[in-house]
């Protein structure tokens, strides 16, 4: 039933039941319950204890995982730092008994050394360039061919072919133009004075002296060989001496002169000669200088001709060509040749185009001359006949030298990095060419023997504690060659992935730590 001030729901059921009754007044307040409210304040504080409780331990169980993890990290670390210290250890000691074991190997070897020294010291001068000799014809010094029968007027001596390697000459040049007296005055004085009394001595043809001396060690660049033509054809003429009691004529002044080659002093009875540094030494002269520098100076070199193994001028290729003509600019072009650090003249100009292969690069340089260059007047009137004689004398790395002196920031920043990549190139050609001609003719690649084997004879006691037997089979596998300036060790070591003996250069620390492998 509903009225006006209150409204009643009422709950009927088909079974017997207490029916409850809730009435509604309107406007009626809630009662207002204390203790609900106490209690959901009590709950929400236990809440943030739980909270915190699991926080802590949280974070109790975080620090005691630290804790754990950074002891653990602590002792790792120091284990690892006894293991170094013990693997130092180890190799340090394993360093010194190798050390050891070098010295005593050097020990035993620089005996021998010193005795095949020795012995080859000892032999005169005769016997060892005595396969050294070639024969010189009809008055010329030009040698025998295989085949040929000619009249025989003298030897030549090829230092490349004196087996020892230590036998060196030095050369001494008098002037031509002085009389018999002043000459014979001047070598006498070099004789008396520069030379010690222990060398080989020949009088040359032309007033000059030969002095035949021990290297003994002292490092020099290698002997260039040189090229000649003759009848078209391109000869390679060795590095040879003439020997004592040659002849030679040539003709001079419309007459026919011959010129004798004659021994000093008992020259091929000559043996113990005296050193190369002693000698130079004395003179307060040092020409041997530092693999680095010297490559440093080849590469930098002050004048820009780079002479190939043949005595030809070698090629320039095009990149640097072009990068030349390009640098060609701006320049005061002068007739009369002066040296080029001090101006540019135009033959040196036209010496240095004519000198590139490339006949578009060239073209493009002539024409430059004129369009991008201030000529003067009297390079201008000349200037045919500068062109003729640049023509004759062709040279392209002249530009690189013109460009040195005359365009100095161009010359930084192209001409020189362009050079150093050139000499880079040709250094590594140089080395593999080198090691075809080892394994052609140094070492036996074929033959299965490498240093393992010395190795291992040397541990069964095949090489019965004889040094000389372990020499003999190191010179299979290993050699010292010339390498421009400095000595170079090669070995023969078997390629695994090629299936083949290789050649390898290797340094001198290097070929200590292999022959350490070696114990008698």
């Amino acid at each position: 039933m509903t009225t006006e001030e209150s409204t009643s729901v009422q709950t009927i059921s088909n079974e017997s039941i207490n029916i409850k009754h809730i009435t509604l007044e309107k406007n009626q307040k809630r009662q207002y319950n204390r203790k609900t409210k106490s209690e959901d304040k009590a709950k929400e504080l236990m809440e943030k204890l739980l909270e915190e409780l699991e926080l802590t331990r949280i974070k109790r169980e975080q620090d005691e995982f630290d804790a754990q993890k950074k002891e653990v990290e602590e002792q790792e670390f120091t284990r690892h730092i006894m293991e170094d210290i013990s693997q130092q250890k180890l190799k340090e000691q394993q360093k010194y008994e190798q050390q050891i074991e070098m010295d005593q190997f050097l020990e035993k070897f620089i005996p021998i050394a010193a005795q095949m020294k020795e012995e080859t010291v000892s032999k005169t001068i005769m016997e060892r360039v005595k396969n050294a000799m070639i024969n010189t014809v009809n008055y010329t010094k030009i040698g025998q061919k295989e085949g040929e029968k000619k009249y025989v007027t003298g030897k030549l001596i090829d230092l490349t072919l004196v087996e020892d390697g230590d036998l060196c000459v030095i050369d001494f040049d008098i002037n031509k133009k002085l009389s018999i007296e002043e000459t014979d005055k001047i070598r006498q004085n070099i004789i008396d004075d520069m030379l010690s009394a222990n060398l080989g001595l020949e009088n040359t043809a032309h007033g000059g002296l030969h002095a035949y001396c021990n290297r003994d060690g002292y490092i020099l660049p290698s002997n260039r060989l040189y090229g000649t033509w003759r009848n078209g054809k391109k000869e390679l003429v060795q590095n040879r001496v003439v020997g004592p009691n040659s002849l030679f004529r040539e003709t001079k002044n419309n007459k026919r002169e011959i010129h004798k080659y004659e021994a000093v002093n008992d020259w091929a009875n000559m043996a113990h000669l005296a050193s190369l540094r002693e000698i130079l030494d004395s003179w307060n002269v040092d020409i041997e200088i530092p693999f680095k520098d010297y490559v440093d100076k080849v590469n930098m070199r002050e004048f820009g001709w780079q002479i190939t193994e043949e005595g030809t001028i070698d090629q320039m290729n095009d990149e640097i060509a072009q990068a030349c003509v390009n640098g060609l600019k701006n320049l005061e072009i002068h007739n009369y040749p002066q040296p080029i650090n001090m101006e540019v003249s135009l033959l040196s100009v036209f010496s240095g185009l004519y000198g590139i292969t490339n006949e578009q690069i060239r073209a493009e340089g002539m024409k430059n001359i004129r369009q991008f260059n201030k000529l003067t007047v009297n390079s201008e009137k000349n200037y045919g006949e500068a062109s003729f004689s640049g023509e004759c004398k062709p040279n392209p790395w002249i530009q690189t030298k013109i460009l040195r002196y005359h365009n100095k920031d161009y010359y930084e920043q192209t001409i020189k990095p362009l050079l150093k990549q050139n000499y880079e190139v040709k250094k590594q050609q140089n080395i593999s060419d080198t090691v075809q001609q080892i394994e052609k003719h140094e070492i036996d690649l074929k033959d299965p023997f490498t240093l393992i084997d010395v190795s291992s004879k040397a541990k069964n006691g095949k090489h019965q504690n004889q040094l000389e037997l372990v020499a003999q089979d190191l010179l299979k596998v290993i050699k010292v060659v010339p390498c421009q300036n400095e000595w170079c060790f090669i070995i023969k070591e078997y390629d695994c992935i090629v299936g083949k003996n290789t050649i390898k250069y290797i340094s001198k620390t290097a070929i200590y730590d292999q022959l350490r492998s070696i114990r008698l």
